[in-house]
């Protein structure tokens, strides 16, 4: 029982310091426990440790005088409409575009510096660089102030737009953390692209007004550039003390949770309230009260090259998961074809840590934007200190992965509403979502074009026709025998698989690829068209026996494939189909008949009994200690004494490479948790083809959700789950080439491993939709010139 405690006490791992870079900041990047805060002091100096992704040992030397009583107010205009946040650019804005605006000198600094993208500048180059470009391209900038900072600086934006009144607002800040240079370079480097190549863009690009914030905290801006370089708050007093509130812990939705602190010498110091501070209520006014269509929220954050989504306070997905998954997704392929940088995606609790009364999750969820990310720019080398050489690469990147996001949006909002079935010389069939039926019935009467509604509920309609009740069945003794209706036992999963066989030879062949433990046999099903140059793909399920859905859904999968062999789409049947419903039949048996909740095979190792078959593989074997597996044989993770010890693994391993067949997909069903994941599983590094496995996945995720409404989360086994060393898909993709390596847990979250038999057709029918939505995007790669998945093999 002790093994079992400790390992799910495991994710608070000890901190480990790199003691060669105190100089003074030591930064820790695998601690995600942000609860612990340990201080230390001395007459002059607060020095932090936080246990926690963004981890430092901080030097921050406080200013002890009093601030003057102008200096803590909040001179902001509330914003309650567009038209007057219009006025108040207008008015911001007098005379900009014939007078050309002079440069002042302000504290012994040259403000007449013109912005580049080789150096970082100071708060007064960037502010001018906006009023330039205001200037230098009138009819489309404007340049507006939306508040003043705790110490009366400008809050300055600058909007972009050719002034049609149908677009839609694209959103984009910078500097909300001071010491993150990077960001605020990244946002002027955006926004002058757009500015000075306007006429050239996309319409993608062309067809919105772009709203820029490069430094959303100018006071801890500057402040990082004068006095302390690690500076990460604002400047807000309390208690006497300027401490600073952290300004992306001080938005409302989900505030005062874990991943923020009511501590204010804590680095992530939420403030007294929600949208204490004069920052944060800028940005709340423009975004929700100004009456602007924005549609898209981007923040700009560094380190850590990952792509985040809402929501950032919890742990449960937001309504819109998939959503943004496919939008974060398309902007780490843009990333990593430009840089070669891979950038992770996910909530900020799977591939970061979790924070509560962010910018993210208020836009999201109390803003209504529907798209809404933090992105974490790079490096992970560097941390806040990115060399300046890397500015401009870094800002090329995020802007393509700015154009591929806004082309998805528009090209997903044109498929959204219409789905064309047939086009004839006259006439067009077209499927419309329910929710904007209303708004293309209204375009087409106001065109005269004539329509007629043929099927009024189509929803229905299909779930009539997909009713595995309402089928015709052959009327055979194996078919009433295996159903779907209820979790069986061995002995009729396999008299299915015989029944395949016999019924369909010239599809089918069952085959014995080698002895459980305690010697029963390890049974195979392959469908295949005898198709010389076909590829492979292999199906596995009951690993873990405890996991029933899973055999229930591979035998699903082999019942439809078979059964509707020749109604598939091409992608289908130009592959040969490895099927092991199975994979370990002694466990399998052992949950049905002493103990339902056995995890591992029945191999006796002294008194102890059992390997975790999905340990036992050779990749990342025994790697993270008894983080990733254990050596202890009593351990539901017991890797057993040697990688493919176990009879059941090493048949797997034998059919895998000794086959003819170039496997291109490999799947291993398990339950649960609603989750597709990909390697790694004993390291929190991407892998390789991390892009390509997560917009495959993505793929997959997508059409779950369009199949049956259920929401799977994507991302690496590391990320989404927790460290696993010795799996089947570290091992696939490693070292069988198998490029698409997946491992999908099915449902479901309310009922753990008893889900209700009830629910085995739904779950199987949205796998099987996501698993047919895969092999067309494998083979659409495999066709495409651009893409090398093909030599993977």
């Amino acid at each position: 029982m002790s093994s079992v405690n400790n390992f799910y006490n495991r994710g608070y791992a000890h901190p480990i310091i790199d003691m060669s870079y105190l100089d003074p900041y030591i930064f820790n990047d695998d601690v995600k426990d942000n609860e612990t805060n340990v201080q230390l002091f001395d007459n002059e100096t607060n020095v932090h440790f936080f246990n926690d992704e963004e981890t430092q040992v901080c030097h921050e030397r406080y200013v002890r005088e009093k601030k003057s009583e102008n200096d803590t107010e909040c001179p902001k205009e509330e914003l309650k409409s567009e038209s007057c946040f219009k006025e108040t650019l207008q008015r911001e804005s007098v005379l900009k575009s014939t007078i050309k605006p002079e440069c002042d000198h302000n504290k012994g600094y040259d403000t007449a510096e013109k912005i580049n993208w080789t150096e970082y500048h100071r708060l007064s180059v960037i502010h001018s660089f906006l009023d330039d470009l205001e200037y230098d391209f009138p009819s489309i900038c404007t340049v507006g102030v939306i508040g003043n900072s705790i110490e009366g600086r400008k809050l300055k934006i600058l909007k972009v737009s050719n002034s049609n009144a149908s677009n839609s607002a694209v959103w984009m800040d910078a500097g909300i953390h001071a010491r993150e240079w990077i960001a605020p370079a990244v946002a002027t480097y955006i926004s002058d692209h757009i500015v000075r190549n306007f006429a050239t863009l996309p319409t993608s690009m062309t067809n919105k007004d772009w709203y820029f914030h490069p430094v959303v905290n100018p006071d801890g801006y500057e402040y990082s550039h004068t006095v302390d370089r690690m500076w990460r708050k604002n400047r807000a007093w309390f208690g006497g003390q300027c401490v600073g509130v952290d300004l992306n812990r001080n938005f409302s939705y989900g505030w005062g949770g874990k991943g923020s602190s009511d501590n204010p010498t804590n680095a992530f110091y939420r403030g007294q309230v929600p949208f204490s501070e004069p920052e944060s209520c800028a940005m709340r006014d423009i975004l929700y009260k100004s009456g602007i269509p924005f549609q898209v929220y981007i923040t700009l954050h560094s380190y850590g090259q990952v792509i985040l989504f809402p929501f950032a306070y919890r742990d449960e997905l937001c309504p819109d998961y998939v959503r943004l998954l496919e939008g974060a997704t398309v902007m780490s392929k843009a990333i990593y074809e430009s840089s070669g940088n891979t950038y992770k995606v996910g909530i900020s609790r799977d591939v970061m840590y979790g924070a509560s009364g962010t910018s993210n999750d208020w836009s999201y969820g109390k803003a209504g934007i529907p798209y809404c990310y933090l992105i974490e720019l790079t490096s992970k080398k560097h941390r806040f200190r990115l060399p300046k050489e890397e500015i401009e690469e870094t800002g090329r990147a995020i802007l393509n992965c700015v154009k591929a996001l806004m082309d998805h949006i528009d090209n997903k909002s044109k498929n959204d509403i219409i789905n064309i079935w047939k086009e004839e010389r006259s006439t067009m069939d077209i499927m419309v979502e329910g929710a904007q039926s209303s708004q293309v019935a209204g375009m087409l009467h106001e065109r005269e074009i004539p329509y007629a509604v043929a099927i009024g509920d189509l929803r229905t309609l299909m779930e009539k026709e997909q009713d595995p009740i309402k089928k015709t069945r052959r009327n055979s003794e194996i078919s009433r025998a295996m159903d779907w209706k209820s979790y069986h036992r061995l002995d009729v999963i396999y008299a299915f698989m015989d029944g395949l066989a016999s019924l369909y030879p010239y599809l089918c062949s069952v085959n014995v690829i080698g002895k459980s433990v305690e010697g029963r046999d390890l049974r195979m099903l392959k469908i295949s068209n005898g198709e010389s140059d076909n590829t492979g793909v292999w199906v596995d399920g009951s690993i873990h026996p405890r996991e029933w859905i899973s055999a229930a859904v591979v035998t699903y999968i082999a019942d439809r494939l078979v059964r509707t062999f020749h109604e598939q789409p091409e992608s289908v049947t130009n592959k040969d189909w490895y099927l092991l419903p199975v994979l370990n039949p002694d466990g399998y048996e052992y949950t049905h008949t002493h103990d339902r909740m056995w995890r591992k095979n029945r191999a006796r190792y002294g008194e102890c009994v059992g390997v975790d078959l999905n340990r036992n593989f050779s990749y990342g074997w025994g790697e993270r200690g008894e983080e990733g597996s254990s050596e202890d044989p009593g351990n539901i993770f017991y890797r057993g004494p040697k990688p493919f010890s176990e009879p059941e693994t090493a048949a797997l391993k034998r059919v895998i490479l000794d086959s003819e067949t170039n496997f291109k997909v490999f799947l291993s069903l398990h339950s649960y948790g609603e989750v597709i994941i990909f390697p790694w599983g004993y390291t929190g590094d991407p892998c390789p083809d991390y892009v390509e496995l997560l917009e495959g996945g993505t793929t997959m995720a997508k059409a779950i959700f369009s199949s049956g409404g259920h929401t799977y989360k994507v991302g690496s086994t590391k990320d989404l789950m927790y460290y696993a060393a010795g799996t089947s898909t570290d091992w696939s993709y490693a070292v069988a080439n198998i490029l698409y390596s997946y491992m999908i847990e099915l449902r479901g979250k309310t009922h753990r491993f008893l889900l209700p038999k009830e629910e085995i057709m739904s779950t199987a029918n949205e796998v099987m939709c996501g698993i047919i939505r895969l092999m067309d995007f494998v083979d659409r790669r495999c066709q495409s010139t651009q893409s090398c998945a093909c030599t993977k093999s």
